[in-house]
């Protein structure tokens, strides 16, 4: 809405032309000049890191420096001009000199207090102040992955601005306006989205010098509150109104959605940017992250958007100047003019109260007209039209008594120019007759275009209009009680239709004469709408209803008015080229039959290009074979070995490093299960004469045997008492010592007693044990009962003695005797359980009692004071026993599966695909390891893939198969191999290839890999779940369609795997198909031997998809939030029920993976009780009485986890009863009562939260945050703090005590290093070294006390890792960057990690991590997926956009070690709780499907199909993807799309030249597929390539030379940077000119010749793709094309059945053709046109089709956001090139750490793939641009190599 941006006052859709002030400038305080000094000043604030209260301290004085300056700035003369005396009239200036000029003081500066200016001061500072922060705004996926239960805030205010300017929305085109915005919101809401929009009262006065944004704001809450089920909230007066604090306060909103600007294309300052900036800032002030409505866009998953995170600094800002933010707010609200200034400021007042009065009246006449109702649009049309007619009347009447008194004659010329009553009530007639048609008109008619202007009075007239409108709406209320239908006020006016109509009216006055002429239906509703507003207004005589006439001159049609349909533009037609390819046959041979096709002689054929074919042979970063088979690689090795035997030694031994390291790093992830692998001899096994002979006939076989079975088992029975002998033996000497140390600590002595269990075999010895286990513990706690006064005694030693007494009874019950069973039963009486000790007796037979009940009638001395159940359930949860079975498996070693287990090993021994779903560190990675145990037994050839989605997993998986299998093979052969996007080694030589996503598409994809594909026997897809991610989620999904071999898909976080597995099955099922069509058919001459081969072929492979789901964690998570209080952290237990609602329950019922522990179960039956005494349940699940606890002695998981099933049924139950207010109470009482959250500094306070953890034993922690230096700042703070403790203390003479120790080794050592070697030595000398060895050790023993860190200075300890073992780590991170800090680090037990972190340091916290030495690791989420590194604790250190529900679980699952840990402690920090709630009820994703295809990937596939060597089995690939992808698995419709697509890019790759006719790839067809990642610039960069663009960039310095200049690699890199580094930043960074440090930010355009060629690009893309749109058009669902998505309101009408004159005349305006774009954007004139010129087409096409303008591959050299401004492009590509600083990145040009790591290793993986394929296509060695690229590969690797390094 261009003209309403103009910032002026809006007339019925026009703007008022108003005249400017003499001088031409606007008296606006914000144009003034900044103040260079203090913009720097502010910049150092903004980049140092420093604590809250310093920032703020400086924060406050840079504020007051800023309005110093700014005072300064603001001289009196430049605010008003001198020369100008002339007086603003309101009425004739615009409304932004309205605003200033009421705000800002005049030359006499008697208009304006001293407050005012400090106000208008204010606003400045703010605005440059967020301006900075805006710098470092992340665009991020905003919902990620909460599904229903994330909670944010749309202001509505901003949400309305967005959308009015938004760039393909006419302006008044109110209807074309709704319906964006309901397609916004309703995208929302498809995305499972929770939220609500926030009006405040007091914006309303913003936008009073905007009548028609009043209108449609009142409109818009009106509309959102009737028609949808969105809430709105409108009670809030301003974002400083205490409820509105409260509100957030309760529900901590993800973050609120405001935008940064009111009116986009004016550069001016408005009031209502002031107003959304206090709004900003308030928001971050109050811990609510910000995001910008400008720059939201959209796709098939997920909605983007520029998220900020508040920051301490914002909080301390916004509490030191609320004060000041609140005034100026308010002078905002008090400043602005009373709509637009429409009247005089003398009448305003007494005018407006009586037309409020009219208007309330008005509302009573029209019940008595029409008591059963009417539609909102008549309404609305009569009333404001009514009363803009009695106001008319009233100012003629008016301006007519002032003339008479005043003379009319003088003040004749004076006198402005008005309409006359009669032309305003032609203007009333034209307005009813347009909203008549407006109701009856199917949209397709509406599809009008008129861009003529109302002269000044017609324009006035509609402004008032406009206004009565606003108040009519706004008045709404005073209709209550009278039906009045709400529907369609998304359509209360449209301007286009309205000077269509005025048109008509003034050219063609004959076809509105009459009723007749306007058709029966069209006329008579008109008239009767006419007759309702004579009757409303009846003072004023407005005359008939007929004619409808135009008053003269009233509409003023531009000279270069163009008539719609012009035949110049015409829609550009397009055939199909023909070509021939089986897959493009097969596949969309039904669609070819229906589309044209090019002649023979046509020019778009003739001068296709005939390139040389392509054919994929080298990798695409390394430059190295892709089709390497083993036995090249075995010829490779032995001709390095015969060429350079140097270069042999160098290989082998690096291969060796690596072994050794993976063996290493193998041993940190104890893999105790390392096996032996031989190949098993199938065919011999099989083979009947290679059996055992059968046993002769006769019994002297049998005999033998017998007498072999005896002597067998006499010496199994010496070898059993031997053992127990030996056993007694160790047991009577352990056990005074061992009695001695429970006496002494009970936690030392039971874990000396349960080692000596654990290495016992002898069952009669253990039972022995176990009871004088239980002894010592009853004797602790009769001592700990008889030192401890009964409130506060610790049930820790009542729990160690029920753990031994359920150990005892579970495991070795039927070896206990009577008397055994006896003493178990006084322990449990000595415990108060008398009813316990009832059923141990109840164990033993009536006849063996007499005598044995005596003692046990006795009261308990010393009870724990709670019910058996209660106490097992409160205290004992971890170490409940879990279902596990005793019967071993075979196909196990090391322990014994449970049945889901054992249901994985069957899919894997059927050779099934199997689909897993279970928690993390449950088990079922394992199956991964038994299917490539079977593959490597079966085969030397056989091949399992293991395909893990980060680089670090690669790494650890590939160190877990070097640690757990050993097998020999034949030369070059290998068991593992790896392949990433940038390392590979034994990728086609090895059994198990362990590799990311992308590369293995890569190999599947290669035409000459098929071979090596055919051998892969199994595919395992760890982390399945990333099917679902935001990038490469498409790859995971081309994996699971094309490979043919059975597969294993694993994931912690899946809730829908039965939707998955359907579809995979799908797609087995496809291949079962292509197996059997591919089988020979049976014939005379088919040998047996093939016959056989095919038969167990057919029996071998299985395409059955199993599904495997297991819900149980084997360790509980209790989760804590931390509060801080008294100086000490304070860890308070949150129960998960308190994080739901009501309304969730009742909605989304409880999540599926939503556990509680025993103790949480009890809490919860303790809280009903307590809400609902009367409960009728209640006494049956008390635990004392609940059946399954009633009397147990034992009471297991499962048996809780029934009495939680009982209890969440119960409470859903009352739910569904109604009892709402009883659920409340529970969930209140479930509560945690705490002051709150972390509130200080996270640095000064994080070894405090260290150290408190390992005083409470949570040690090892990992501590989860998603900024990088955060990560690092955590560590560093931990390191520094110890490091203090250290030198605290370190006595004054220990330093120089050291140093002289150290100087004597240094000379000992060189003294025993020369004695050493003497052959011959003398008696002296011997003694004199014997002397020196006996130094040398003392000295050494003190230096390494001197050394020894104390305990409390260290979390390492000491035995955790030997000393060997450290070493190897240090030594292999030695050259490492910061390796001796880091060492520092570790040694303390301290470590960080992070993607972006060196690759040895790294994996030495992780390896350290796992063995115990480092407890305490600061880390992003990188960590979590799939990283094995169990701990006792996982920290959230603070909110982000990052933690969401998936990585919530990812995380949380780190905490509980299974056999280390029964209980995993999840602590979260610095979160709010609103959001600890939501991440505990939020339910995991869903994965749905992605658009399968891109352009790029269409040419990759054709690649396939045309070189490869098996063209049956490389067509059945290509057609599993284009077939079966998840996005159209069961919608055909959506089949239909992508045939199309495909179809499409075929004919784009022909025009384009990379494939010729017969479907070969031909040209740059390679370098295209090598940065497919980068999909359209890959095209791009060819045509600058073909077209000699690169040539002419590429000057060498001097002739004949090898090398460029700088200059010359610096224009490389910005164009590749405009093409392959596309980050764009917000456009209000590019307004304010900002600057930065060390990074120039923003990146210049393309040169001109390259933005020429762009253009030319996308010209020739649009033309093919825009008919592709205009194909798949008939696919969309046109009765939801009709209706607003949200609403539903639909706007499918029939066609006038009467042919008038009048819509022939009005039919003539149609802009056509419009049968492939949407019909509300219709409204704003969009045609089919625009499809072959727009280059962002999703806010005018089709949304039912879900076609997004990421499908199309056009290359946008200039993107705006949706208001129409700039988005310039991200310099970081260019900027690392010259500064190679990876901080700078993060401090000027707003990445975050590791996000810039990895922006530009992406980029320098773009430079090496074009550098190699320009190598392998170019023949000259010596061209000029391969040689550049050559050099700017080896110079950005460099610079990147020395920053990671």
């Amino acid at each position: 809405m261009a003209e309403e941006a103009s910032g002026t006052c809006d007339a019925e859709f026009e703007p008022l032309h108003h005249s400017r002030p003499a001088n031409g400038k606007h008296p606006d305080p914000f144009s003034t000049p900044r103040d260079e000094h203090s913009e720097e000043e502010e910049s150092d604030s903004e980049g140092e890191d420093t604590g809250a209260e310093i920032r703020s301290r400086r924060r406050s004085k840079l504020l007051n420096e800023a309005r110093d300056a700014a005072r300064a700035e603001m001289n009196l003369d430049q605010v008003a001009p001198e020369s100008s005396d002339e007086e603003l009239d309101i009425s004739q200036t615009g409304a932004e000199e309205s605003i200033v000029s009421k705000g800002v003081p005049s030359d006499k500066g008697d208009t304006a207090s001293v407050e005012e200016k400090n106000n208008w001061m204010t606003l400045r500072w703010l605005s440059q102040y967020l301006t900075r922060i805006f710098a470092q705004a992340q665009k991020v996926s905003l919902l990620r992955d909460f599904v229903e239960s994330e909670f944010f805030v749309i202001d509505g205010d901003s949400l309305m601005m967005t959308y009015i300017h938004e760039a393909t929305v006419d302006p008044g085109q109110n209807l074309h306006f709704f319906y964006l915005l309901e397609c916004f919101l309703f995208d929302l809401i498809q995305k499972k989205a929770k939220f609500v929009i926030i009006f405040f009262k007091d914006a309303e006065c913003i936008w009073k010098q905007y009548c028609s944004h009043l209108s449609i704001r009142t409109a818009l809450i009106l509309h959102l509150q009737h028609n949808t089920e969105v809430p709105v909230h409108t009670e809030f007066d301003n974002c400083f109104d205490p409820r509105w604090k409260k509100f957030l306060d309760d529900n901590h909103p993800y973050f609120v959605v405001v935008s940064d600007k009111a009116f986009p294309s004016n550069k001016r300052w408005h009031p209502g940017t002031g107003w959304f900036h206090v709004l900003m800032l308030h928001t971050l002030g109050n811990k609510i992250n910000i995001v910008l409505s400008s720059g939201m866009t959209q796709d098939l998953l997920r909605v983007y958007g520029y998220h900020m995170c508040s920051k301490p600094i914002n909080i301390s800002t916004l509490k030191q100047y609320e004060a000041e933010f609140k005034s100026a707010q308010q002078q905002l609200v008090k400043l602005a003019p009373f709509y637009g200034g429409m009247f005089f400021a003398a009448e305003e007042e007494k005018l407006m109260k009586r037309k409020l009065s009219g208007i309330l009246r008005s509302y009573s006449q029209l019940k008595r007209l029409g008591p059963k109702g009417s539609d909102i649009s008549r309404i609305v049309c009569v009333v404001s039209c009514s009363a803009a007619l009695k106001v008319c009347g009233y100012k003629m009447a008016a301006v007519k008594t002032t003339a008479e008194q005043r003379g009319t004659t003088e003040n004749k010329e004076a006198e402005p120019e008005e309409l006359t009553i009669q032309g305003a009530a032609d203007v009333c007639r034209m307005y009813c007759l347009h909203v008549t048609l407006q109701r009856n008109l199917p949209l397709s008619q509406r599809a009008l275009k008129n861009n003529g202007r109302w002269t000044k009075p017609v324009n006035q007239f509609l402004t008032l209009r406009r206004v009565m409108e606003f108040l009519v709406l706004k008045n709404l209320g005073a209709a209550d009680g009278w039906n009045v239908d709400m529907t369609y006020l998304s359509d209360l006016s449209d301007r286009h239709l309205l000077k269509s109509v005025a048109k008509i009216c003034s050219e063609m006055p004959s076809c509105t004469e009459s009723e007749r002429q306007l058709g029966n239906k069209i006329g008579g509703e008109y008239r009767r709408i006419w007759e309702t507003v004579a009757k409303l207004a009846p003072e004023v005589d407005v005359g008939p209803a007929f004619p409808v006439t135009c008053p003269s001159g009233a509409l003023l049609q531009p000279a270069d008015n163009a008539e719609p349909g012009n035949p110049e533009q015409n829609i550009p037609s397009i055939g199909l080229i023909p070509m021939t390819s089986t897959l493009a046959e097969e596949y969309v041979g039904d669609l070819l039959e229906q589309l044209p096709q090019l002649g023979s002689e046509d020019p778009a054929l003739t001068s296709l290009l005939k390139l040389k074919e392509f054919d994929e042979v080298l990798h695409w970063h390394s430059g190295r074979p892709i089709a390497e088979t083993l036995h090249e690689r075995t010829k490779e090795i032995s001709k390095a070995s015969v060429k350079d035997p140097k270069e042999r030694k160098k290989m082998l031994r690096q291969q060796q490093k690596q072994v050794v390291f993976e063996r290493l790093y193998g041993e940190s992830l104890k893999e105790n299960a390392a096996v032996t692998i031989v190949t098993n001899q199938t065919d011999v096994a099989k083979s009947p004469s290679k059996q055992q002979p059968s046993p002769r006939k006769g019994n002297s076989k049998k005999s033998g045997r017998k007498s072999a079975e005896l002597i067998i088992e006499v010496q199994e029975k010496k070898r059993k008492e031997e053992e127990e002998r030996k056993a007694k033996e160790l047991w009577s000497s352990l056990q005074e010592p061992i009695r001695k140390q429970m006496s002494q600590d009970i936690d030392k002595g039971i874990k000396a007693l349960d080692r000596f269990l654990q290495n016992c075999r002898n069952e009669c010895v253990k039972v022995t044990v176990e009871l004088e286990g239980i002894k010592y513990c009853l004797k602790a706690w009769v001592q700990h009962c008889r030192s401890t006064a009964e409130p506060s005694r610790d049930m820790k030693t009542a729990v160690l003695l029920m753990q031994k007494i359920h150990s005892v009874l579970n495991r070795r019950e039927d070896q206990l005797s009577p008397k055994t069973l006896t003493e178990v039963a006084h322990y449990l009486r000595e415990l108060g359980f008398l009813n316990l000790r009832d059923s141990v007796m109840k164990m033993i037979d009536t006849d063996q009692k007499q005598g044995m009940k005596r003692g046990l009638m006795k009261d308990p001395e010393f009870p724990v004071g709670l019910g058996a159940a209660r106490f097992q359930l409160q205290y004992m949860g971890p170490f409940l026993f879990r279902e596990e079975r005793n019967d071993p498996d075979p196909r196990v070693r090391h322990f014994i599966p449970d049945t889901w287990q054992r249901e994985l090993l069957d899919a894997v021994d059927n050779n099934e695909s199997a689909v897993i779903v279970a928690p993390t560190s449950s088990g079922k990675t394992y199956a991964s390891y038994y299917c490539m145990e079977k593959v490597l037994r079966s085969s030397d050839s056989g091949i399992v893939v293991y395909v893990a989605p980060t680089k670090a997993l690669v790494n650890q998986v590939v160190a877990t198969v070097y640690a757990r299998f050993t097998k020999s093979l034949p030369q070059g052969a290998a068991v593992c191999g790896c392949l990433t996007r940038d390392y590979q080694f034994n990728v086609n030589n090895c059994q198990v290839l362990v590799t990311v996503p992308q590369c293995l598409e890569i190999l599947l994809l290669s035409p000459h890999q098929q071979d090596w594909a055919k051998r892969i026997k199994y595919v395992i897809f760890d982390e399945v779940h990333c099917l679902g991610g935001e990038i490469g989620a498409e790859v995971w999904e081309h994996l699971l369609a094309i490979i043919r071999c059975p597969f294993l898909a694993l994931s912690a976080t899946i809730s829908n795997p039965e939707d998955l597995t359907q579809w995979l099955q799908s797609v087995k099922t496809y291949w079962e198909r292509v197996e059997s069509s591919s089988e020979e058919p049976p014939s005379s001459n088919t040998s047996q031997k093939s016959k056989r081969k095919q038969q167990a072929r057919r029996e071998e492979q299985s395409f059955k998809v199993r599904l495997v789901t297991y819900g149980e964690r084997y360790n509980d998570l209790e989760k804590l939030v931390c509060d801080f209080k008294d100086n000490e952290y304070k860890f308070i237990p949150y129960h998960p029920c308190a994080a739901l609602t009501v309304y969730h329950i009742k909605n989304y019922g409880i999540p599926s993976d939503f556990a509680l522990s025993p103790p949480e179960c009890l809490r919860l039956y303790d809280a009903m009780v307590q809400v609902s005494p009367g409960w009728p349940r209640a006494q049956e699940l008390e635990p004392e009485e609940y059946q399954s606890f009633k009397n147990r002695v034992i009471i297991r998981k499962r048996d809780v986890r029934e009495y939680e099933a009982e209890l969440k049924k119960e409470l859903v139950g009352w739910v569904k009863a109604g009892r709402k207010k009883e659920v409340e109470d529970v969930l209140l009482w479930l509560k945690p009562q705490f002051e709150g959250t972390f509130k200080k500094s996270q640095m000064k306070n994080f070894p405090l939260l260290v150290e408190t953890l390992q005083k409470m034993n949570g040690l090892p922690a990992l501590f989860f945050t998603f900024d990088i230096i955060m990560v690092e700042d955590f560590a560093d703070e931990l390191l520094e703090h110890l490091v203090e403790k250290l030198e605290s203390k370190v006595k004054p003479g220990d330093e120089k005590a050291r140093l002289q120790i150290e100087n004597r080794l240094q000379k000992l050592a060189k003294y025993l290093e020369k004695e050493e070697s003497m052959t011959n030595p003398t008696r002296n000398q011997s003694e004199q070294l014997a002397e020196y060895r006996t130094e040398y050790d003392m000295l050494r023993t003190r230096y390494q006390q001197l050394h020894t860190l104390p305990p409390d200075c260290t979390f390492a300890p000491a035995s955790a890792a030997d000393e060997k073992f450290l070493d190897k780590i240090f030594f292999r991170m030695r050259r490492s960057h910061r390796s001796g800090y880091y060492r520092e680090m570790l040694l303390r037990g301290i470590g960080c990690h992070h993607g972006s972190m060196n690759n040895k340091i790294r994996q030495a916290v992780e390896m350290l991590f796992r063995c115990g030495f480092v407890k305490v690791v600061s880390a992003t989420s990188t960590l979590a997926l799939g990283i094995n590194m169990p701990c006792k604790t996982v920290v959230f250190l603070h909110d982000s956009v990052h933690l969401d529900s998936l990585n919530y679980r990812q995380m949380s699952g780190r905490a509980g070690r299974r056999g280390m840990d029964n209980l995993g402690k999840v602590i979260f920090f610095d979160v709010p709780l609103p959001k600890v709630q939501r991440l505990i009820k939020a339910n995991i994703p869903q994965l749905k499907g992605q658009f399968p295809l891109t352009i790029s990937f269409v040419l990759r596939l054709m690649l396939l199909a045309a070189k490869a060597d098996d063209k049956a089995d490389a067509k059945a690939k290509a057609l599993s993807v284009l077939q079966y992808s998840m996005m159209t698995f069961n919608q055909p419709k959506k089949q239909d799309i992508v045939k199309f697509y495909f179809l499409f890019s075929l004919q784009f790759l022909l025009r384009e030249g990379f494939l010729n006719r017969e479907g070969q790839p031909q040209g740059f067809a390679g370098l295209v597929m090598h940065e497919h990642y980068h999909e359209p610039a890959n095209f791009v960069f060819i045509r600058f390539l073909v077209q000699g663009l690169l040539h002419k960039v590429c000057q060498r310095a001097q002739p004949y030379s090898k090398t460029f200049s700088e200059d010359v690699m610096e224009k490389l890199v910005l164009i590749l940077a405009n093409l392959f580094g596309r980050r764009y930043l917000l456009p209000c960074l590019a307004e304010q000119k900002l600057t930065f440090r060390q990074s120039k930010v923003i990146l210049d355009d393309l040169p001109d010749e390259f933005a020429a060629c762009v253009h030319e690009y996308n010209t020739n893309a649009l033309q093919v793709f825009g008919n592709f749109l205009l194909s798949i058009s008939k696919q969309a669902n046109l009765e939801e094309e009709l209706q607003l998505p949200l609403s539903g309101t639909s706007f499918m009408r029939p066609q006038l059945p009467e042919a008038t004159d009048f819509a022939s005349e009005l039919s003539k305006a149609l802009s056509s053709p419009t049968t492939a774009v949407s019909p509300f954007a219709c409204l704003s004139s969009h045609t089919d046109l625009e499809l072959f010129h727009c280059c962002d087409v999703d806010s005018i096409i089709f949304r039912t089709l879900g076609i997004h303008i990421n499908n199309i591959p056009v290359l946008r050299l200039k993107c705006f956001d949706r208001q129409g401004r700039r988005m310039l492009l991200n310099a970081y590509a260019l900027d690392f090139y010259k500064h190679g600083n990876l901080s700078a990145l993060h401090l000027d040009n707003g990445l975050n750490r590791g996000e810039a790591f990895d922006l530009v290793k992406d980029f320098s993986l773009v430079i090496a793939a074009i550098s190699t394929s320009l190598t392998d296509l170019c023949d000259n060695e010596n061209d000029p641009v391969v040689l550049a690229f050559q050099q700017l590969h080896r110079s950005y690797s460099s610079k990147l190599g020395q920053e990671y390094s």
